[in-house]
């Protein structure tokens, strides 16, 4: 099985908040007539296999590249506690609120049961038409008074509002009640799990799930600041890094060495340069997503007209940056 910079095609999720942005924003061939308000762009669970879309191992599954290439892919990585890629990247376009919902941690998910898997996700603020999101109860807030908010259809008193612009970055650690507002574009970046529980849906009348949700939510005050942000680095955690890297034309960036990195771009296009027996390259726009395995041999990226990527490595000691 060939190493090199795998894109992959995207997984799309019909959602009630979702919408068409992600065709205005970044040129999506979308279903038409259907609300997309998730893009799948890196993902290996049950609900959704990313498929390469390119090169000899196009059609091959995540799931399998994961199997078969091990630390070639992962390097000091370790795969979820089934086997798999142990990330998930999205776009998610709300046109609408979304639920108010929270993640177990581990601990809560091993006491549920083997039906929840712990989840920590962070977000990247693309475009924001107006939109806020809640991140987060607010100081004083205890169980006792949010049970009671729930039975009440009050719980947007008891959590934070934070009005967001693009340019903003959110984490999200298990156990932390949030919800996305109308109008927001996010790049979001997690641990692979589909696990949510609702505390409210706004009275659109789809389940809740209030004794989990209560088992899950941290009611101490959710923080602004991400763990290990510094220049670039917008959050360093057990799971992922995420760094912003901003190249002007003509400017090349080398990758990280050593270890498994996807690159989200955002914004212009880029080339990911890599040698090979000989040199190769994989060409992007903005909106796709590609994986670096950490075998891969000096991976560099190239722009001609300036671009703009998120840059997200998994846990293990590289080699630095070329």
């Amino acid at each position: 099985m060939q190493v090199y910079p795998y894109t992959f095609e995207p997984i799309y999720k019909d959602r009630i908040w979702g919408g068409q942005n992600l065709r205005r924003l970044f040129g999506r061939a979308l279903p038409p007539g259907r609300q997309i308000g998730e893009s799948w762009e890196l993902a290996d669970l049950e609900q959704g296999v990313s498929l390469v879309a390119n090169g000899p191992e196009r059609g091959t599954t995540l799931t399998r590249l994961t199997q078969q290439l091990g630390v070639r892919l992962l390097g000091k990585a370790a795969t979820d506690r089934e086997g798999r890629f142990p990330l998930l990247l999205k776009f998610l376009d709300a046109n609408d609120i979304l639920s108010l919902q929270v993640h177990p941690d581990r601990q809560v998910a091993m006491e549920i049961g083997p039906e929840a898997a712990a989840k920590t996700e962070c977000w990247y603020v693309l475009e924001s038409r107006g939109g806020f999101v809640y991140k987060g109860v607010k100081p004083g807030v205890t169980a006792e008074h949010f049970r009671q908010a729930i039975r009440e259809d009050r719980v947007a008193d008891l959590v934070r509002r934070v009005e967001v612009k693009a340019g903003d970055f959110h984490y999200l650690p298990a156990g932390t009640v949030h919800s996305l507002g109308a109008g927001v574009v996010v790049a979001e970046i997690q641990t692979p799990s589909d696990t949510t529980y609702r505390v409210s849906d706004w009275g659109r009348g789809r389940e809740l799930h209030v004794d989990q949700s209560m088992r899950s939510i941290r009611f101490e005050p959710a923080g602004d600041a991400p763990p290990g942000a510094a220049g670039n680095r917008l959050a360093a955690t057990e799971f992922f890094d995420v760094a912003l890297r901003q190249l002007s034309a003509g400017e090349s960036a080398g990758a990280p060495l050593g270890v498994c990195t996807a690159l989200m771009i955002l914004k212009g296009a880029a080339a990911v340069v890599h040698d090979a027996p000989v040199e190769q390259v994989v060409r992007l726009r903005a909106g796709r997503t590609v994986l670096l395995p950490a075998a891969l041999a000096g991976p560099t990226v190239r722009t001609k007209a300036g671009c703009r990527y998120l840059q997200i490595t998994l846990p293990g000691a590289g080699a630095g940056e070329s």
